[in-house]
């Protein structure tokens, strides 16, 4: 019978037969007949630890002190990028993405380098980021309004500014500016309590024919009979220039001036009076239901207390029905469209309700009203609405929509489309209706887009009767016709009319 080796030269064995537990190189192997087997010590001491596959382990962080540790292939990672102050509890990166919510705390906490004191960030719609000057309403100019109280605010070099000369009294909603220029044309459904002064007039259009008078009801008609002055009394021509003892007339028939000019302190009763030159009148010029005021020179009433006429009796012909008069700054007058409101220049309900047209007039409604205040509308009935959108420009964020679609086939077929561009999630609310069938299905779905990317779940289906189609949310590239789109589809079960309401929630 052959020797077995134990405890020799090339190695150390245990047991009959022998099974080899330490090699002559000193390697340890202990799981021959039990590979599953471990190996038990109270204690181990080593120089140096190695992975199953040859590979060097070490139980010591990865990078330099304060680097926060990562998975790094396999291995504890580190970068000088990401790092931990203990101290001060900061953790700092040099870059961070954000897919969820992030919630920073108070504002008084978030700081963002760069930028000019008042500016806002202001972003390029594709999540680029930049400061700028602010230029909607609520400021600037360091925060602040220019000038003095009630002082209107106008762009000074970049900032806000205010002048003496240009004010608004807000108790008494008065806008004073020592000079106003533009387009007189484009002023309309102004109201005057009292007119001071006008300028020269250099021009009226009236429409009448020239046997007519255009009579205090606004009307141009011939003259009645027995308008005609008496002659009875007649005395002869006067052929003086001057006749300083004449101190009453009587009754003119007609009045005609020249040159010189007329002055007048009482009252003018005449049944035609005629101004060829131009006239100063410091009292009432009276003009019954028959006469009739011609002018070819000027009329200068600048200096007329009051302009008194009833605005029934007023009558210039021409424009259409609700047209106004305009001026175009120099003096002419036409008719344009009324391009401002009506209900005779007062609103109509309560204060802080929203104005709107009551049979031609303005009314108000206790249920609709806005608080500027607090710039807040509430409306306690009734919003319809195809489209609504929740936030304003820059922020934007939620569009909601109405839209349908018929189905007649079991082909998937596309039923509502959002551009992709446009649109970082996309909520789906579905009533499907089989009317043939007595069938109605609800889906409800959420979906996710990143570039050319869409994810999305069905996470809620419920129906009356049999389930009418499956839905289908995908990315479809652009082409020619239009541009990238966020499809939802639609695969019918049968080939009967569905028709689909969809309520879609469009996140910015």
């Amino acid at each position: 019978m052959a020797a077995d080796k134990f405890n020799a030269l090339t190695g150390y064995s245990v047991g009959l037969p022998p099974i080899d537990a330490i090699a002559a190189n000193g390697n340890i192997v202990t799981n021959h007949n039990y590979p599953a087997g471990n190996v038990t010590s109270n204690s181990v001491y080593a120089n140096n630890y190695f992975y199953a596959n040859g590979a060097s382990f070490s139980s010591d962080p990865a990078g330099a002190n304060t680097e926060v540790q990562f998975n790094k292939d396999g291995v504890f990672g580190a970068s000088a990028n990401l790092v931990f102050d203990s101290t001060s509890d900061t953790l700092t990166a040099l870059n961070v993405s954000v897919t969820g919510n992030t919630a920073l705390g108070d504002v008084q906490t978030v700081s963002i380098s760069g930028g000019v004191n008042g500016y806002v960030l202001q972003t390029d719609g594709a999540g680029g980021l930049s400061w700028t000057a602010q230029s909607g309403g609520g400021g600037g100019g360091n925060g602040s309004p220019g000038g003095s109280n009630m002082q209107v605010q106008f762009n000074s070099a970049g900032t806000f500014a205010g002048d003496a000369g240009f004010i608004y009294d807000v108790d008494t909603d008065l806008l004073t500016a020592t000079h106003i220029a533009g387009e007189g044309g484009n002023i309309s459904n102004v109201t005057y309590a009292n007119i001071t002064g006008i300028g020269n007039i250099s021009v009226v259009d009236l429409t009448g024919a020239t046997d007519t008078v255009l009579y205090g009801n606004g009307v141009f008609a011939d003259i009645s009979a027995g308008a005609s002055a008496n002659f009875a009394n007649f005395a002869g021509n006067v052929v003086g220039v001057a006749q300083p003892n004449i101190t009453s007339v009587g009754t003119l028939t007609t009045l005609q001036v020249g040159a010189g000019g007329l002055s007048v302190t009482g009252n003018i009763g005449a049944a035609n009076l005629g101004v060829t030159e131009t006239s100063t009148f410091t009292g009432p010029v009276i003009i019954d239901s028959l006469g009739n005021l011609t002018m070819s020179g000027n009329a200068n009433l600048q200096n007329s207390p009051n302009i008194q006429m009833p605005v029934a009796n007023l009558h210039i012909d021409g424009g259409l029905n609700g047209y106004v008069l305009a001026t175009d700054g120099a003096g002419t007058l036409s008719w344009t469209i009324n391009s401002g409101g009506g209900g005779g220049g007062s609103p109509g309900g309560a204060n802080t309700q929203m104005q709107f047209n009551d049979g031609g007039v303005f009314g108000g409604d206790a249920n609709v009203v806005y608080n500027k205040s607090t710039n807040t509308m509430t409306m306690a009935g009734t919003l319809v609405a195809n489209t609504m959108t929740v936030g304003s420009g820059a922020y934007s964020f939620r569009t909601t929509k109405v839209k349908t679609g018929v189905t007649t086939t079991t082909s998937a077929v596309e039923i509502c489309a959002t551009e992709a561009s446009t649109v970082s999630a996309v909520d789906y609310t579905i009533v499907a209706t089989d009317a043939a069938n007595s069938s109605r299905q609800t889906v409800k779905i959420t979906s996710a887009v990143y570039g050319t990317t869409v994810n999305y779940t069905e996470y809620a289906t419920i129906s009356v009767g049999s389930l009418l189609a499956d839905f289908a949310v995908t990315y479809v590239p652009g082409d020619a016709f239009r541009n990238a789109q966020v499809v939802l589809y639609a695969t019918p079960a049968t080939t009967n009319s569905t028709n689909y309401k969809i309520l879609l929630e469009e996140y910015n």
